[in-house]
């Protein structure tokens, strides 16, 4: 028998601006090659979470997923399954910032993007995050971020009209900058104590003041391809812990502007710290994400890297 594919397909990702892919490019093209596949379309927020938990309970043995959405569905995917060795994923981007796949190096064409997964494409080890919330101990996982502070409080806002009009004229990625901006001045930091455990499994302790926030980053860019470390890499088994601190808000607003043009040297206060994992104690709540998914305040998290355990064809 043939191999068959699972697809999950979010047409609303990226406001919908791309939400005729499935239709008329990619079910035309598995038709035209006769390839065996199952199609399952995300109607709410959530339901892609549910739909990869409802294929691996009906089906057994290993199996290729592939989700067509943005950075968000993927998101939802990983956090529905329950035994990734049974799992090969591809992607197909069509979300408004796309992250994952600009990293990857995986094509926005989404015929290119079919075919490197249809045609087998090379296997790659990919480490996923995972942030564990300890007040009630409940867990995401993660493929790009996860962050607490100012990027979280980005990510709460960048939904809604303002974004739907950006994507429309394709300029959806600017949405997270337009709201660290309008943040940023009046955004209250706290003191915090962080944990590092480096790839020795030894302990570094920091004390922070005036935290505005620290991004684990599985990949070089979030936000619409801001490279808050651009020396990621996700299958290194260690996550690139990004933070700001210790700078009054106008100094945070200025040194926004080195980050965006990539000069993270010349940022104040501005660092990136390598390590298998980073439990964050706060004196206050701060928001949380993963992936962009808002998980509202937090003061006690825990970031860590889950290495190589996503199988992707790229």
């Amino acid at each position: 028998m043939s191999k068959k594919y699972y697809f999950i397909v979010n047409g609303n990702a990226g406001a919908g601006k791309k939400k005729n892919i499935w239709k008329y490019v990619i079910k035309p093209e598995l038709i035209r090659r006769g390839v065996h596949y199952h199609a399952y379309e995300c109607s709410y927020p959530g339901h892609a979470t549910k739909i990869a938990g409802q294929i691996l309970a009906e089906h057994t043995g290993t199996l290729t997923l592939v989700i067509v959405g943005g950075d968000g569905t993927f998101n939802e995917v990983l956090n529905g399954i329950d035994d990734f060795t049974r799992v090969t994923f591809g992607y197909i981007p069509s979300g408004s910032a796309n992250d994952l796949g600009y990293a990857l190096g995986i094509s926005e064409d989404p015929m290119q993007a079919l075919s490197r997964i249809l045609d087998g494409g090379k296997m790659y080890q990919m480490d996923i995050g995972k942030t564990t919330f300890h007040k009630d101990e409940r867990f995401r996982y993660f493929a790009i971020s996860s962050g607490i502070g100012l990027d979280a409080e980005a990510c709460k806002y960048a939904g809604g009209k303002l974004k739907a009009v950006l994507n429309r004229i394709h300029l959806g990625k600017l949405i997270y900058m337009i709201n660290t901006v309008r943040l940023i001045l009046s955004y209250p930091t706290i003191e915090g104590k962080l944990v590092f455990v480096n790839a020795n499994g030894e302990l570094l302790e920091r004390r922070v003041h005036r935290l505005f926030f620290l991004a684990g980053m599985n990949q070089p860019y979030e936000g619409g391809h801001l490279a808050m470390a651009p020396d990621a890499k996700s299958d290194d088994g260690r996550i690139s812990f990004a933070m700001a601190h210790d700078l009054t808000n106008v100094r945070a607003l200025f040194s926004l502007v080195f980050l965006a043009a990539r000069l993270h040297q010349h940022i104040p206060g501005y660092e990136v710290v390598d390590a298998r994992a980073c439990h964050i104690m706060l004196k206050d709540n701060l928001e949380v994400h993963t992936d962009g998914e808002t998980h509202g305040g937090q003061w006690d998290i825990t970031i860590e890297c889950l290495p190589k355990k996503l199988q992707l064809l790229l």
